[in-house]
This record gives structure tokens, sequence and C-alpha cells, in this order.
């Protein structure tokens, strides 16, 4: 039986905010649960705060902030896609002990001193020269992973989108070891599409001790494509 009352931190990826996680919100809500999703500075309806500020380090920042000032305790964190890199630096900020259990969804993982981009196969495809700072959201329809859309979702999905910073994707991430001292770890890797990103984090993570492997067969966009599935999922990473 999943931990009634557990306190649950969910943080987006690229180019969306925490609107694009208010179906799981809900439902694990009406389970009981405490939830925050919060949307990272420059995004979603943050997005009149960007500005050549806006980096790695601070939307980590963004994720230690909502723990310390909600004095938040005994948490599982979450972070999908780009998500994956503040959490893993937001680990770094957070007091030991309060992160009991993290979970990593068809997410970046990175080690230290990689960024996003380093983690990108191919070449590097946003620029930290560029000049203009705001990277565009490409577009849904030409994305692998969001081919499981109709034509009402990926209008509702493409009208919220919003630019990012692209010092997001150029700034390496400082880490120390934080993230692998929190007691429960957990990679949930999507195989709906070909996933030439995150397939060999998952195969990394198997191989590592301490984690725990997870898949789901749905594409990259699993709070949208597979709700309750994913509701299912991330109470099974609660802390013990």
């Amino acid at each position: 039986m999943a931990n009634k009352g557990a306190t649950i931190v969910i943080v987006h990826g690229a180019w969306v905010g925490g609107w694009r996680w208010r179906g799981v919100a809900d439902i694990l809500i009406e389970r009981g649960h405490q939830v925050f999703t919060p949307t990272l500075t420059g995004l979603g309806e943050r997005e009149h705060l960007t500005s050549r500020a806006v980096n790695l380090s601070l939307h980590a920042q963004d994720i230690a902030n909502v723990v310390t000032y909600e004095r938040l305790e005994n948490i599982l964190l979450v972070g999908h896609s780009y998500g994956g890199m503040p959490i893993s630096a937001a680990a770094e900020l957070i007091p030991e002990g309060v992160v009991q259990s993290i979970m990593y969804m068809d997410a970046f993982f990175p080690e230290d001193g990689e960024s996003l981009n380093d983690l990108v196969p191919g070449e590097p495809h946003l620029p930290a020269d560029s000049d203009d700072y705001l990277v565009p959201p490409p577009r849904s329809n030409l994305v692998g992973f969001n081919a499981h859309m109709d034509p009402a979702a990926r209008a509702a999905y493409e009208d919220r989108r919003t630019p990012q910073s692209v010092f997001c994707f150029a700034e390496k991430a400082r880490l120390t070891g934080a993230r692998d001292r929190i007691p429960q770890k957990t990679y949930v890797l999507a195989t709906g599409y070909k996933n030439d990103t995150f397939a060999p984090v998952a195969e990394k993570l198997r191989r590592r001790e301490g984690w725990r492997v997870e898949e789901m067969p749905y594409t990259h966009d699993l709070q949208h494509v597979a709700v309750k599935e994913t509701v299912d999922m991330i109470e099974s990473a609660l802390p013990k």
C-alpha cells in the first residue's frame, strides 16, 4: 500500500511549466498526498522573469527554495526530462536527509561537470554563443516522443510552451555526491518510442548499486499519455 500523506515535489521539463503535471498532481492529491509542481523561473506563468541570469543553478535554487519555505521533510523528488538536471543540482542545496527518495522519469542524468548539451546525442543543438539567449521550443509534431498527441492536445500544448534560456542547457552541473546519498533512487525509462537519449542512462544505472530501474511502455510525455500509470509509478517510489 502506498504511503498515505507523502510529500512529493515534481519538476517539469524544458519549455513548459508546472501546469504540464496538473493531471498527475490532481490524482496524487486525491490519494492523500501533498504535491508541489513548481514552475521554474522564466517558464510557464513565470516567463516574464526570464533573463540571461536564468540558468541551471537558478533552477536548482527554485527547487531548494520550495523545500525551504514550505518546510518540507521526508520528500520524494521527481524530475522529468530536463527536470533531471535541476533536481540533480538541487540535491546539493537541500539539507541531507530531507530528500528520502529521488525519481528520474525519462530524464537527463548528469554526472559532475556535465551539461544538458553534453548529454544530447549528436551535435550540440543549443549553442551558448547565440546572439539571442532564448531557445525556442522545437515543434512537437517533429519530435517523435510527442507523436501520441492528437490535434487538440497538440494545440493546447504548443500554446503554453515558452522559450527557455540557453544557459539552462549550457551550464555544467556541479555535483559532489549528495544525490548518491539519497536512500531511495529510481530511474524510469519510457520504451514506447526510439529512445536514444535516455536508454543509455537506464542501462548505466542498472549496473550502479542502489538504483532501481523501471520501464513504462509509453512515449516521453508520460504525464500526458499515461496519467494513472505515471501516478502509480510515482507512488512506487514513495519514501519507506
